[in-house]
Parts: C-alpha cells; sequence; structure tokens
C-alpha cells in the first residue's frame, strides 16, 4: 500500500497562496466600500443637522417677534443689531428687548452654523426669516439658506 503525503486520490487539499489572496482582496473592496458609504452617510448627516438647526433658529426668532409684537424685528444680513442691556438679567423696555432678541438670535446661528447669519423682512402681518450659513464639505460654494414665512398675528 503506498501512501501520498498531503493528498487524497491524488488531489490537493487546502487553499493554494492565489487563492487566499484572491480572498482578500475581495474581502478590501468590500470593506473599502463600506467605509465610503460611512463616509457619504456622516456628510449627509451633517448637512442635515445644519438644515435642522437654521429651520429651529428660524422659528426661534419668530417666537421672539410674536411675544414682543409691537416691535419691528426687520433686520438686513448683514445689519448690527442694536445695541443694549443684558434683558435676561434686567427688566427691558420693547424696544431694548428687540435689540437683545436680535442680538441673541444671531450670536446663537454664528454658534451652531458655519458662518451662520440670519435676516428678518416683515411685510404687513407676514415675517420671513432667511437663515444662511456655508456648506462645509464645499466652501467655495455659494452659501445656503433656509427661509421661513409665517403670520406675526393670528386673528
Amino acid at each position: 500500500m503506498r501512501r501520498h503525503c498531503g493528498r487524497q486520490g491524488g488531489r490537493q487539499s487546502g487553499f493554494t497562496l492565489i487563492e487566499v489572496l484572491v480572498a482578500v482582496l475581495i474581502v478590501s473592496v468590500g470593506v473599502l466600500g463600506v467605509a465610503g458609504l460611512q463616509l457619504l452617510s456622516l456628510q449627509n448627516n451633517t448637512s442635515a443637522m445644519f438644515r435642522t438647526q437654521a429651520i429651529q433658529g428660524a422659528y426661534d426668532i419668530l417666537d421672539r417677534a410674536r411675544a414682543n409684537s409691537d416691535q419691528d424685528y426687520s433686520l438686513a444680513m448683514d445689519a448690527a443689531p442694536g445695541g443694549g442691556p443684558d434683558c435676561a438679567a434686567q427688566d427691558c423696555s420693547p424696544l431694548q428687548m428687540r435689540n437683545y432678541d436680535l442680538r441673541e438670535w444671531r450670536e446663537a446661528l454664528a454658534a451652531v452654523l458655519p458662518e451662520g447669519g440670519g435676516s428678518v423682512v416683515v411685510t404687513g402681518g407676514a415675517m420671513t426669516v432667511t437663515v444662511r450659513w456655508q456648506d462645509t464639505r464645499n466652501p467655495n460654494a455659494a452659501p445656503l439658506d433656509v427661509a421661513v414665512t409665517s403670520q406675526l398675528r393670528i386673528f
């Protein structure tokens, strides 16, 4: 009786080095694809987060304007809101509260959005709030913005 070392019936058992390399290549391509999808998902989630924060900021100033409805909250995109006291720490007049609200709103937008800013246009009983920011994925692109229009008084 003859024995064949490592062979069963003349056939080789186990993997060859080429088979292992091909398997590693296929797994590597799959892992790179998953990593690319993860990166794209993270970028889109960041964009969605900025858009959500912009909408929340727009509704914030709308609520502030409704609470102080005797004041005109109009403010251009590059205009500086008026100065005044800290109305969170002391009583303020309606005009001082308006300036405080706009100043706090602009500071909040700048804190949560890259190059964040905003404008308010009041026409008749409607208020249009525009929040603008720069997309961090493409800093050379035009800034993104969200506009929300709402009635100030509900009769």
